[in-house]
Order: structure tokens, then C-alpha cells, then sequence
């Protein structure tokens, strides 16, 4: 259950070209990535594509999950946009910031910190990313914090980048989840979808033709010749660079849990039950 971003295309395009058989598997698209938390703790998937902070917010609200992979990081697809009048980060103070719960906050208290700022120095406005062009057209915010695809259309006119993820000090990482149930009941499920999903990234080339493009940039609403631009500012993580990146997600997950502790975004830290399962990709990559 990928949200309409590029981290969640290589499952997208799987199911489109059957690589991940209908028989065996519902993918389910879903727009925003709240939407996504909430229908993964809703129960009405079994494995979601999410972002560390998210897995966070998640274990807090008592979610039972394991981590099987980590996909790729954000290298710049997430990003602090305002207008012309609006020329630095300390400008931001006293403004209307629309952001989606998700990547969205995390990105907008890491903006905020590195100038000395808190998020009560902004009025932070709740609002999904479809929804943040016609709020700047219609004055109703003055900044808004937006990831792939929405970064590529509203990245126009007057509007300029005050901060992106490639300046955060702990990036911005996709993980696929399943939940304890799927891990118990559908192993071999999710080792199939873990093979199909690297199998897919491996194909989905950074600026090169590859089978199912034109779905990719239907679904993400985004000109062909932007296509590119858009992928090429999400890192996606090769086999061996994931799998460790999933050893060190304990300590790293410990400094976002810090961080959302520090601006009120979390009320407490995760329980302490293991939430990470490496035996998937393992079994997947051996």
C-alpha cells in the first residue's frame, strides 16, 4: 500500500506489469501519506510503504509492525517552498505554513530549528499536499512543506526552496512495513514482494526509458520530461546499503524520537519491543 509518491512506484509499476500477481496480491493506492498511516493502523493493509518518523508516530500509537527493508532516502524530494517575499528561514516567523502530517512535520521542526525557531514562532496550517496550490493562490498560506510529486508542480512562478532534505542531519528514509500478522500468516508472500520490489527498483533508471514510465508519470501527475527530476531526488538504496541502514535504524530512530520528544510532535517514545524483522530480506537476498 504505497502512497502516490516515488518511493512507492517500484511496487506500482510491479502490479501494473503483473510482476506481483493479482491472485496473490492487492496493491492498493492510497494520496497522501496520512492516509496511508491511517489505513495500515486501521487494518485494512497488511504492508505500507512509510518514513522513519511516520514508523515513529506509529510504535507510539501502539501499532504492531516490523520493518522488513529500507527503500530509498530523500535527497532533496522533500522540500520548505515560499513565495518571493519570503527570502530566508528566519522570514518564516509569524507566517502561515501549510504542511501534511508525516515527512511534512519532520522536514518543517528541522527547517525551524536550524534557525533558531520553534513551531510556535509559525502557524503551522493541517492540510493534505493536493490541496496547498489553490491555498497559495488564494493567500490562505505563505509557505508550505511538500514532497514528490507535489514539490515538481508547485516549484513555479515566484516560488523558491527555503529548505529540502538533502540538509537534514538524519535524512529522510522509506521503509516498507508489514504487519505482525502478515509477518506470521504470509512469509512467502512477503519475500515474493520484497524480491519484486528490489527487482523493479533495479529497472526504474534515473533518467532512463523503462517498462511502465508512462503509468509512473500518469500516476504522479507529472509531465514525462519531468519524470526524471522528480525520481532523480529520491536515493534509492541497493540490497546491501539497505540492509544496513536497517542495523543502524535503532540508533537512528532514536535521534528522530529525540527530536519529535524536543517539539511536542510525540508525548512519548515508542515501546521497546523489537519492531525491525531482517529474517525477510535475508530469506529474499540470500
Amino acid at each position: 500500500m504505497p502512497g502516490i509518491c516515488p518511493a512507492g512506484e517500484a511496487l506500482l509499476v510491479a502490479c501494473d506489469l503483473a510482476a506481483l500477481p493479482p491472485r496473490r496480491f492487492q496493491v492498493i493506492e492510497i494520496p497522501s501519506a496520512s492516509a496511508v498511516v491511517r489505513a495500515f493502523g486501521s487494518g485494512a493493509a497488511d504492508v505500507a510503504v512509510v518514513t522513519l518518523d511516520n514508523v515513529v508516530r506509529m510504535r507510539e500509537a501502539g501499532q504492531k509492525l516490523k520493518v522488513l527493508m529500507a527503500l530509498s532516502q530523500s535527497a532533496g524530494a522533500d522540500a520548505l517552498l515560499a513565495h518571493a517575499g519570503i527570502q530566508s528561514l528566519v522570514d518564516l516567523k509569524g507566517k502561515r505554513v501549510a504542511v501534511e502530517r508525516g515527512a511534512g512535520s519532520y522536514l518543517l521542526i528541522n527547517a525551524l530549528e536550524r534557525a533558531g525557531l520553534t513551531q510556535a514562532d509559525t502557524e503551522s496550517v493541517p492540510m493534505f499536499q493536493s490541496e496547498m496550490d489553490l491555498a497559495l493562490q488564494n493567500g490562505l498560506v505563505d509557505a508550505v512543506v511538500v514532497t514528490e510529486p507535489w514539490l515538481t508542480k508547485l516549484s513555479h512562478g515566484d516560488m523558491h526552496c527555503l529548505y529540502d532534505s538533502s540538509q537534514l542531519k538524519v535524512p529522510i528514509t522509506h521503509l516498507l512495513v508489514a504487519s505482525e500478522r502478515a509477518c506470521a500468516e504470509s512469509r512467502e508472500e512477503l519475500v515474493f514482494l520484497l524480491k519484486a520490489q528490489a527487482d523493479m527498483a533495479g529497472k526504474i533508471g534515473i533518467g532512463n526509458s523503462f517498462p511502465g514510465m508512462e503509468a509512473v508519470a500518469r500516476r504522479e501527475r507529472v509531465d514525462p520530461k519531468d519524470l526524471a527530476a522528480c525520481l532523480g531526488r529520491l536515493r534509492p538504496l541497493q540490497k546491501t546499503e539497505g540492509a544496513e541502514v536497517l542495523k543502524q535504524l535503532p540508533q537512528i530512530s532514536q535521534q528522530v524520537e529525540e527530536q519529535l520528544l524536543r517539539n511536542g510532535v510525540i508525548r512519548t517514545r515508542p515501546a521497546t519491543d523489537e519492531w525491525i524483522n531482517l529474517s525477510f530480506s535475508k530469506e529474499a537476498f540470500r
